[in-house]
């Protein structure tokens, strides 16, 4: 994969912007009165619960399926900035493991 030690620093300075890249990209998530802020890189940043009702004993179930979805849209989003930077940095598509690994077909893949 890699012919000589210039590809390879090559690919570890691509991997490193990758890495900033993701850590500095937040998405936000708004289901029902809660506010989710989730990197690309798969972190939590911040919650916010703006809908103040939604702290009442009463609407326990409506808060948690809100954090609940919240989460899920934020992390579905992450995942799919990851996949399109990760193909734009470093020209592969990590959906795509198999052509990675020189077209090897991987078990369950």
């Amino acid at each position: 994969m890699f012919g000589n030690m210039g590809q390879l620093k090559d690919m570890l300075v691509k991997a490193k912007k990758l890495q900033d890249v993701l850590k500095n990209t937040i998405i936000r998530s708004k289901e029902n009165g809660v506010v989710i802020d989730f990197s690309a890189d798969m972190k939590v940043k911040d919650i916010k619960i703006e809908d103040e009702s939604l702290l009442t004993p009463s609407k326990k179930e409506e808060l948690e399926k809100a954090l609940k979805y919240a989460l899920e849209k934020a992390q579905n989003k992450a995942q799919e900035i990851a996949s399109q930077k990760t193909e734009e940095i470093l020209w592969f598509n990590p959906n795509d493991l198999g052509a990675l690994m020189g077209g090897a077909k991987l078990p369950g893949l």
